[in-house]
């Protein structure tokens, strides 16, 4: 190339070859010994070494190209012979448009790792199949809660004529395996896998589906199935709240939460009435016809071996715990990658992982001293609002709504309003866990809390009038209670799993389960009477009044909030926003 600019051609400096040559005064060559350093411009007088001025460029010089005419090597690096910069490598890169050297190779990275914008006020469908494996992780619990509200509803009444003798032991069975499973979770956690207690819980179920189906009449097998099936509910309920309040991320962590517990309860009491009610029953059965109760024995088989399935193959073990017990960063990432579609590592994945260790340093800062103190005031509220769920589904709901029909229509409608009043809790359940994230977690307890206190009221006052619309209006008001019931219990579920310090949270959910379990007990050994149900409505009635106050008070609303905020928040006892 020419530049008339350039009076002399001048070395690079020390270095790399194509280092761009310093401006200043020319440098000096030194030959090499060995080597011919000759320019046809040495041997005219004169010559002091260097070559003459070019008007039309550098000259090319004996054995080098052209564009390195006057190029003198420095002693350390003798020039490479037949160097030919036609032949040269092709530009290399290191993060920038210019530079040295070679391509990097890729850095260590996960599997297909991309940026992935969140878009939490997404479709609700586009958000369900985005979040879909986190339900799924803890679906197999979800079946056995179906199970449990099965034989809730079988214990509280819903059980149809039954062709053995029974004692109030077979109806209490049920929520004494409950607190003996709650009570075996605690010395369990942490210990075994979720997923074995979930596999060994769905046996359990499974095991006492099959002794009351293949028996026929047999007070002794129903006794054995329903203790089978509490043991299991009671060894699930505190894990997989804790887990499910873990795997979900805080946009969904209310739907996943009261779907699997409140509305499965719910869903299995909806069943357990709805075929019972339907059922035809025969005066004088056969020794080998097919009852209701056999009935109760298939259905609980099944949901046993659906949750074995569906445990052996989507449970994931939570993060968190992987972080907290082994320090498994891995791990945690790849539970994460598999808890959200598409099951890549992405940005929102590590904004996750580093979300938990947050949480998890929050928690390490609590002694367990600190933990217990912080977690007593939680364990009182939520012991007082799930008791008060007790309250709206027992024996003596029970019997209300039936002395409230039968002094109108008689026994032979009885369906109906069975059916209506596993419909209406059920849909309670449904319609509050789908506004979960959308209406919180405090306004449909408050309002459903101030409509079912008034309602008992209204029910108690008219318990004994003896007129045909008053009753069947108890009947019509009993079904609306069960309604707005339905609505003001199922955040209880997303409040067990994110309320209690990490480490006595399982501890304190069994706990929180086994005071509900009492509760159902107590409320079944009272005896029936026209006047004790209606001291009883009285009683519910100033209780969820009281209800209404304190959860105004006292509750928070965590809404969308991560795990640490949801903890921060009910360290305090009064919170008095919405």
């Amino acid at each position: 190339m020419g530049n008339d600019k350039f009076t002399a051609p001048e070395p690079p400096p020390m270095g790399f070859a194509s280092a761009p040559p310093p401006l200043g005064f020319p440098q000096p060559s030194y030959p090499q010994p060995g080597l011919s350093w000759a320019s046809p411009h040495s041997q005219q007088p004169g010559y002091s070494g260097y070559p003459p001025p070019q008007q039309q460029g550098f000259p090319s010089q004996q054995g080098y190209p052209p564009q390195q005419g006057g190029y003198l090597p420095q002693q350390e690096y003798p020039p490479h012979q037949g160097y030919n910069p036609q032949q040269s490598y092709p530009p290399q890169y290191y993060g920038s448009s210019t530079g040295y050297g070679g391509p990097p190779p890729p850095p260590p990275s996960y599997p297909s790792q991309q940026t992935v914008n969140v878009t939490v006020n997404g479709g609700w469908y586009s958000r369900n199949q985005k979040n879909k494996p986190q339900s799924n992780a803890v679906g197999g619990a979800a079946l056995i809660f179906v199970s449990g509200g099965m034989n809730i509803a079988w214990s509280i009444g819903f059980h149809g004529t039954l062709f053995y003798t029974t004692t109030k032991h077979n109806f209490l069975a049920w929520f004494i395996g409950g607190i003996i499973g709650a009570v075996l979770s605690c010395f369990l956690t942490n210990k075994v896998a979720k997923k074995h207690v979930l596999i060994f819980s769905s046996t359990l179920v499974m095991i006492g589906g099959i002794v009351i189906a293949s028996t026929r009449n047999n007070g002794s097998a129903s006794l054995a199935g329903s203790y089978l099936d509490g043991i299991a509910n009671g060894l699930v309920f505190a894990p997989f709240l804790a887990l499910a309040g873990e795997v979900s991320v805080p946009y969904m962590r209310g739907l996943i939460t009261a779907s699997i517990e409140q509305m499965c309860f719910g869903l299995g009491i909806f069943v357990q009435i709805v075929y019972i009610s339907a059922w035809t029953y025969e005066a004088y059965p056969l020794k080998n016809s097919f009852s209701p109760e056999n009935m109760r024995g298939v259905l609980s088989a099944v949901y046993g071996l659906l949750a074995l399935l569906i445990g052996s193959l989507l449970c994931i073990e939570s993060p968190v715990i992987m972080l907290a017990k082994k320090n498994d960063e891995q791990g945690a990432i790849d539970a994460l990658r598999r808890l959200q579609r598409p099951y890549t590592v992405t940005n929102e994945t590590f904004e996750q992982l580093a979300e938990h260790k947050r949480y998890l340093a929050h928690n390490k800062d609590l002694s367990m001293g600190q933990s217990i103190c912080q977690a007593i005031p939680t364990f009182i509220r939520l012991v007082i609002l799930r008791g008060m769920n007790v309250l709206s589904i027992n024996q003596l709901m029970y019997l209300t709504l039936v002395y409230s029909y039968s002094n109108g229509y008689g026994l032979s409608d009885s369906w109906a309003w069975l059916c209506g009043f596993g419909i209406c809790r059920w849909m309670g359940n449904f319609i509050a866990t789908f506004s979960m994230e959308s209406a919180g977690r405090k306004k449909p307890t408050i309002l459903g809390l101030l409509v079912c206190g008034v309602l008992a009221f209204v029910i108690a006052g008219q318990y004994n009038i003896y007129r045909y619309e008053y009753n069947i209006g108890n009947a019509i008001m009993t079904l609306v209670f069960e309604f707005f019931a339905g609505i003001a219990f199922t955040s209880t579920s997303p409040y067990l799993s994110e309320a209690y310090p990490l480490g006595v949270k399982q501890h304190f959910i069994a706990f929180t389960f086994v005071a509900e379990m009492l509760v159902f007990i107590i409320i079944r050994m009272i005896d029936w009477g026209t006047t004790v149900g209606a001291e009883y409505m009285y009683a519910v009635g100033a209780l969820y009044v009281f209800g209404f106050v304190f959860v105004i008070l006292c509750l928070p609303e965590t809404r969308r909030t991560n795990l640490r905020e949801a903890q921060e928040k009910f360290s305090r006892f009064f919170n008095m926003g919405f």
